[in-house]
């Protein structure tokens, strides 16, 4: 039943905010009666935190990066580049899913109070972001005078406005072309040159020619 009467409630703050939603209105929705509610939360605030960290916890498993994806003897730059991609595109999707709970909690609705929780999360993800670029530098990715924590301070910003615009939009856009955008405007600052001649080598279906003798 909790689990009904949560995304009951996350329906009706999304359509009407914290402020504007009523009890009856979530517990109508989910077909429950109101004492049923408070079994489960104190008040309509209450549910709205207990969603509100649900979903930040949803969301740090989101943007954990994969597994080995620096591991240097396993993946070639070709590949790392390719997957961080498809893990960017893959966190854009989460929050697009998601966005009007995200728009409640970064740009009003009455979610305003539980903003903090956010802005924990931002903090770990720009530790997170700090070590993932060590560990670039580390392999020969990014650049070796590359600040990682200047970069972290850079990156966290620029996603965290790139997710504000995104949450904004009428309609979904092309995340695969966001991704792709967003990737050549900051590694063209901070990729090797080596690195970047392997992003931009063309696509070739052609098979190597055989070496001579």
């Amino acid at each position: 039943m909790k689990i009904e009467l949560l995304r009951a409630a996350e329906a009706v703050f999304s359509e009407r905010g914290l402020a504007g939603a009523r009890v009856e209105d979530i517990t109508g929705r989910a077909g429950v009666s109101k004492g049923a509610f408070y079994l489960h939360f104190k008040s309509k605030e209450d549910c709205f935190q207990q969603i509100v960290e649900g979903f930040v916890a949803r969301l740090a498993s989101c943007t954990e990066p994969p597994e080995n994806l620096h591991d240097g003897a396993l993946c070639s730059i070709e590949v790392i580049l390719e997957r961080l991609r498809e893990h960017h595109v893959a966190v854009l999707e989460f929050c697009w899913q998601n966005r009007s709970l995200l728009r409640m909690m970064l740009a009003g609705g009455g979610g305003a109070p539980y903003a903090y929780l956010i802005d924990e999360f931002a903090t770990r993800v720009g530790g997170r972001t700090e070590r993932w670029l060590r560990d670039g530098i580390a392999i020969g990715l990014y650049r070796p005078d590359l600040d990682p924590v200047l970069a972290a301070a850079v990156l966290s910003g620029g996603y965290e406005r790139l997710v504000r615009e995104l949450i904004q939009q009428d309609k979904r856009p092309d995340l695969l072309a966001w991704c792709t955008q967003v990737h050549r405007l900051f590694q063209d600052g901070m990729l090797t040159p080596e690195a970047r001649a392997i992003r931009d080598r063309p696509v070739t279906n052609e098979v190597p020619a055989a070496k001579a003798g």
